[in-house]
Formats: C-alpha cells, structure tokens, sequence
C-alpha cells in the first residue's frame, strides 16, 4: 500500500510536470502586457488537482484491479500485461469522470469524451501502471510475507 501511495505521487509529479511542459509559453514567446504562468506555477496548480485523483481515485482502483488480475492468475505475462494495461487505461478514465463529477456538482457527465481530453487520463493513469511495475526492479519485494501481494508473480 506504501508503494502504491509513493508512486501515486511520483506519477502525479511526473505528469504535472510534462502537463506543464504543455503550456507553459516560453520567455521569448511571450506578447506584451499579458499575464504568463511560470512553469513552477503551472505544476503547483497541476499538482493541487491531480494529487487528490492519483490517491483517492487511482490508488483504490489500483488495488482493485490486482486483486482482480490476482483471482484470474493468468500464467502467460503477455496476456497478463494486456489486461493490465486495458484495466489501468480503464479505470483512469473512471477516476476522470468521477473526479469532473466531483468539480461540476454532477453536472459534468458526457464532457469528458466532447472535446477528446481523455487521452490525458489513460496516459496519467499508464503512467502510474508503469511506474508501479518500475518500482519493483528498484525495491525488491520480500520472499515472504505480504509485501507486494504477489501481484509480480505472473510478470
């Protein structure tokens, strides 16, 4: 749970920044008496909206999603790995749209998929996906114990 929460915010710094990256207007492109946001701007208020979706929405769907690749156990890690990447593309379109759901009172149901922003979502939440299988080459989970669920078994 403590990597998934750590990642969570890696993933969320990570996207804001290349969000930010997006928008930001550079110096020497900037015209004259118009108010520009820093880059370090742009990411704080980046951050401040997607830290509350990675962890009160991604985290859980997270967990969900193992759970559920756990129970099938699939053998082939191919097979396995597809299926995480639909589920995680998935499910960050499900913490979007209860998050703009959230935001707009309820008002907000089929605006997500109107102006075609929900690529942001699938490549936020790939981004978690693949910065979670990461950080098991980085921190080795234990042999025994409860450490990482056996969620790597099949990768």
């Amino acid at each position: 749970m403590i990597r998934k929460i750590v990642v969570a915010l890696l993933s969320a710094i990570i996207f804001c920044m290349g969000l930010a990256w997006l928008n930001y207007t550079p110096l020497d492109e900037q015209q004259a008496n118009t108010y520009h946001w820093s880059y370090a701007s742009l990411v704080m208020v980046y951050l401040m909206y997607a830290v509350p979706v990675y962890l009160v929405g991604g985290v859980p769907l997270s967990l969900l999603i193992e759970f559920i690749t756990e129970k099938i156990g699939w053998v082939n890690p191919v097979v396995n790995y597809v299926f995480r990447l639909i589920a995680y593309s998935l499910a960050g379109l499900v913490a979007m749209m209860l998050f703009m759901f959230v935001m707009t009172g309820g008002k907000s149901g089929s605006s997500l998929f109107a102006n075609g922003d929900f690529r942001f979502e699938v490549v936020a939440s790939l981004l978690y996906l693949h910065l979670w299988l990461f950080s098991f080459l980085i921190v080795k989970p234990k042999k025994r114990g409860y450490s990482h669920g056996g969620y790597m078994r099949n990768l």
